[in-house]
């Protein structure tokens, strides 16, 4: 027979066995809450960081146009589109930004009747000509906390339980952008870079926001002639510019020929990184001469 002392561990033991059996298969509050996960669509990568930031964990997201991609003129494959077509939200830029954007928002519709189509830009007053608006409107970070309210916004439409998670997550979200404007304002209210020359013209909201001087080589689309190379060679020259900025999903070339006129180097800048706000940062301590 077995002593009292031992009795009494079997039965702990007996115990302890059948709480686990009574908690196999169990799933805690804590696995309920993370799923169905809210799919979303987005153009570009900028956008991706801001719906991931709200989202916390709970959004998956198609990017459209991937990183290192022209949204001028890129296309997405067929495999994207309907990996896109599935989601639950589909995040636009804006209504007549891209003409691809408003070509996809409609096939995207076709193919997925429920999809929620938002526009992020609601509520920016864009630049650019009547009827051609600039469609750079995330290069501004003013632009981006009006995009991250949209966004915020969509995503508790499509999954309204968790209206406060997104709510906290874009004040965060939004707090970040706000704090690094007013860094960015300080330093040029302080330094004067004077003329930057950048070789694709997306960067009028930055010039907005900051009073800067910026010059593209290339003009409403249109590739530089020699003249006007020469001009620009002959500008950046009397105001003693040494760098000459170019972006990474375009040929170095025109900055190249500009630069090697004037005796400056030439800085790559990533208007499409993924990651968004330290990105903005670079760009404007660049700018700076920082």
């Amino acid at each position: 027979m077995f002593s009292p002392q031992r009795n009494m561990q079997i039965a702990i033991l007996f115990f302890v066995l059948l709480s686990l059996l009574a908690c196999t298969g169990c799933t805690g509050p804590a696995e309920e809450e993370v799923s169905p996960v809210v799919s979303v669509a987005v153009t570009i990568p900028p956008q991706a960081e801001m719906v991931r930031e709200i989202g916390d964990g709970r959004v998956d997201v198609v990017i459209l146009i991937p990183p290192g991609s022209d949204p001028h003129t890129y296309e997405p494959p067929l495999s994207l589109v309907r990996k896109a077509a599935g989601a639950d939200l589909y995040l636009k830029l804006g209504n007549g930004l891209f003409p691809v954007e408003d070509m996809l928002a409609t096939r995207l519709r076709e193919m997925n009747p429920d999809l929620i189509v938002v526009d992020t830009s609601a509520g920016i007053e864009y630049l650019g000509t009547e009827g051609k608006p600039d469609p750079h409107v995330w290069l501004s970070l003013k632009n981006a906390v009006v995009m991250a309210g949209n966004t915020r916004d969509a995503l508790v439409q499509a999954d309204p339980p968790f209206r406060e998670m997104y709510q906290e997550n874009s004040g965060r979200y939004i707090a970040r952008i706000e704090e690094l404007h007013q860094r960015i304002t300080a330093e040029f209210s302080e330094k004067d870079p004077g003329l930057i020359l950048t070789t694709h013209q997306a960067w009028d909201y930055f010039a907005r926001d900051y009073n800067l001087t910026i010059v593209s080589i290339e003009r409403d689309g249109k590739e530089p002639t020699a003249q006007d190379l020469q001009n620009l060679i002959s500008q950046g020259r009397r105001q003693g510019v040494s760098q000459v900025f170019a972006e990474a999903q375009e040929s170095p070339r025109e900055a190249q020929v500009v630069a090697g006129g004037i005796g400056a180097t030439v800085i790559i800048i990533d208007p499409l990184s993924p990651d968004y706000i330290a990105s903005m940062e670079q760009v404007a301590m660049a700018f700076s001469g920082s």
